[in-house]
């Protein structure tokens, strides 16, 4: 019988403990997206004919998600490669509709290394699941004028579900009697920046949306927004004769302008960075950086060559550039942007050992302990 230290067993229980409360307490402007690679289609019946049909519908909704792009899907030479469905399906079920509709729903898991590999192949990056949470302000002229939140169960959903087909998540404001003193639906459908940020603080999101959702005519719905951060704002316009038509358009192009910040095109070549991480004053913060970075999914490859005063030095391969792993980490309260000091520590074995035509990009960071 193997004997354990209580001792050393209570020491590893509470690591195992603040580690998971470490994890829990991660994002800050980010979540963890979930489902990017499985989708739902509605099926009549369940032959084979139709299954086969319904496969491929889900693979390119989950290809959206997967690189943020619906402008991927015109990619001739990347829809040929992936004609072959069957060879990405990881697993498949039905359910039956329950939505007073005949026939089921057809969920389709697609295998994420098969799927990843071929987008690579044809240049198209991957988005990986560690995605900014998008705050949404939206006011709804329908006849009636009202700001939307969750209460809006009806059109909540359809806006919700509208945002996971293009791999975004929405956040809808509480409304309660916070945010009542702080804006009202003139602040949002005029498009007051004061007003709006300073109700949108709370939240704490990275990205804020105000919009205006206006049915005009008899089915016609025009969804004006527009995306405001540190950085500026971008604009969009969607129209279609359904709110969920309208609101798919202005996701899917909200999805393609952040995609292009933390998935870029060019995302798929590797490079080497050399990252210097201070404030790394035990074991537990070691462990916690490392992790971390290893969780990204811009981080292919990490190693570490010294742990000095405090400060340990990491080798890191990234798909993309520095820039692309920057806006990443921005996204989470885990590392932050470090002077760069006047020598740094790196391990001059482990440094020949890279390509002598270029040398590796260097990154500051000090640990948020």
């Amino acid at each position: 019988m193997a004997y354990v230290n209580e001792g050393c067993l209570s020491v590893v229980i509470r690591y195992l403990v603040g580690f998971a409360l470490f994890l829990l307490a991660l994002p800050l402007y980010a979540v963890q997206v979930g489902g990017l690679y499985s989708a739902s289609v509605p099926v009549e019946n369940q032959s084979q004919a139709v299954r086969n049909a319904a496969i491929s519908e889900a693979l390119k909704k989950v290809v959206v998600k997967v690189s943020g792009r619906k402008s991927t899907l015109g990619n001739v030479q990347l829809r040929s490669a992936l004609s072959n469905v069957s060879a990405y399906v990881e697993q498949f079920q039905y359910k039956k509709r329950d939505d007073e509709q005949v026939g089921f729903w057809l969920t389709v898991s697609f295998q994420k290394a098969a799927l990843d590999r071929v987008l690579s192949q044809f240049d198209v990056p991957v988005w990986g699941a560690n995605r900014p949470d998008v705050l949404l302000w939206l006011a709804v002229d329908d006849g009636k004028r009202y700001l939307v939140n969750t209460e809006q169960k009806g059109l909540a959903a359809v806006l919700q579900q509208a945002a996971v087909d293009s791999g975004l998540v929405i956040t809808l404001p509480l409304l309660d009697l916070e945010d009542q003193r702080s804006i009202g639906f003139n602040d949002v459908w005029a498009g007051f920046p004061e007003q709006i940020q300073r109700a949108s603080t709370r939240y704490g999101a990275k990205y804020v949306i105000f919009a205006q959702l206006l049915k005009s005519g008899t089915n016609r719905y025009r969804f004006n927004w527009t995306l405001i951060n540190n950085e500026g704002r971008y604009t969009g316009v969607a129209q279609s004769n359904s709110k969920k038509g309208a609101f798919q358009l202005a996701f899917s192009q909200l999805a393609e302008n952040l995609a292009d910040i933390y998935a870029p095109y060019g995302a798929v070549t590797k490079s080497q960075l050399i990252m210097e991480v201070s404030g790394v004053n035990n074991l537990e913060s070691f462990v916690q950086v490392t992790r971390y970075l290893s969780s990204l999914d811009r981080v292919k490859k990490l190693s570490w060559g010294q742990l000095m005063d405090n400060k340990v030095t990491l080798e890191l391969e990234v798909s993309g550039d520095g820039k692309a792993l920057k806006d990443v980490i921005t996204l989470n309260n885990v590392l932050t942007p470090d002077f760069a000091p006047q020598q740094a520590i790196y391990n001059p074995i482990d440094l020949q050992q890279l390509p002598a035509q270029r040398a590796p990009e260097k990154l500051f960071y000090r640990a948020n302990n």
